[in-house]
């Protein structure tokens, strides 16, 4: 498949348009955070970008929507290794209502990529929107060197090409736990953006590479889907799961994962940025507040 791209970047030219992306529209008194609590993942969603003053201020007419979940292991969707499917239908849906020129789900699995979106329940809901198109990373040709200004661990990375041509991005991750860096959320999402995920286990700071990351793939929004929450047992799973019923989201990623924390008990404590360095060191980085008592929360009922 081929990526609708408007504008074509190259180099480094990634970090300073989505550092203009990041700061748009920013609207006087709009929250830091909206909390929705709910049972059924559309309706959540609509009340989030409701809260947020609507998909517009995110979306314009003509925009290339790149949506990125987690969908990167071939799992039930019950384990909540994965984003939920209704999540990602609710969202790609508002993006095409919103006249979005087009809307492009992106995942990079692990292995078996069709695999993991036909278990995870992606490939099913999204055939019910064939106006959104699916597209799996594999290849070395889907990526593109992109420089990493400001990277302290991080200097160079391969980033997805899809995400380059891309008008708006919205990272929508899940909310779990992860044995190496505590949790999974949306700053770790990003690392299925990269073609090489292995150096940052093998030869870098984890953590900080992962904050890094977060200097050059800027999100419009930042969704935590916490419909339901891997406790334990993170990142594949199985693992002993709860059902917090809650989706959170934000334009600052840091603050996105600062919040994300008080989702659920995570490798059973509830853990802070301080327990959890790459958030720590994003929002050193400036890419958001992360003490909680700071945001400005909004919570809303679907």
């Amino acid at each position: 498949m081929t990526a609708i791209s408007r504008r074509t970047f190259v180099g480094g030219s990634l970090a300073a348009v989505a550092a203009l992306r990041y700061g748009r529209a920013f609207a006087a008194g709009e929250p830091d955070i909206v909390d929705v609590q709910g049972s059924d993942p559309q309706k959540m969603i609509a009340a989030l970008l409701a809260a947020l003053g609507g998909i517009g201020k995110f979306v314009k007419k003509g925009d290339f929507v790149v949506i990125k979940p987690n969908a990167a292991f071939a799992n039930p969707a019950e384990w909540g290794s994965t984003t939920h499917p209704q999540t990602v239908l609710a969202l790609a849906k508002a993006c095409l209502d919103a006249k979005a020129k087009g809307v492009m789900i992106v995942e990079f699995p692990q292995a078996k990529g069709e695999m993991c979106l036909k278990r995870c329940g992606l490939m099913e809901a999204m055939a019910t929107l064939p106006a959104a198109k699916v597209k799996l990373l594999s290849a070395a040709t889907d990526f593109q060197k992109t420089e990493v200004k400001g990277g302290v661990s991080l200097k160079t990375t391969d980033v997805a090409k899809s995400l380059l041509s891309a008008d708006v991005f919205i990272n929508v991750a899940a909310a779990k736990a992860h044995y190496q860096t505590g949790v999974s959320l949306a700053l770790k999402n990003h690392m299925g953006l990269v073609y090489d995920r292995q150096i940052f286990h093998t030869a870098l700071d984890l953590h900080q590479a992962i904050a890094d990351l977060g200097l050059v793939i800027r999100p419009s929004l930042s969704i935590i889907d916490g419909t339901r929450a891997l406790l334990s047992n993170g990142p594949a799973g199985p693992g002993d799961t709860a059902q917090p019923g809650r989706i959170v989201a934000g334009r600052r990623i840091a603050s996105v994962d600062a919040y994300g924390l008080t989702l659920a008990k995570f490798n059973n404590k509830n853990m802070t940025p301080a327990d959890v360095r790459h958030i720590e060191l994003a929002g050193k980085a400036g890419l958001g507040e992360v003490d909680i008592a700071k945001l400005k929360v909004k919570k809303v009922s679907a």
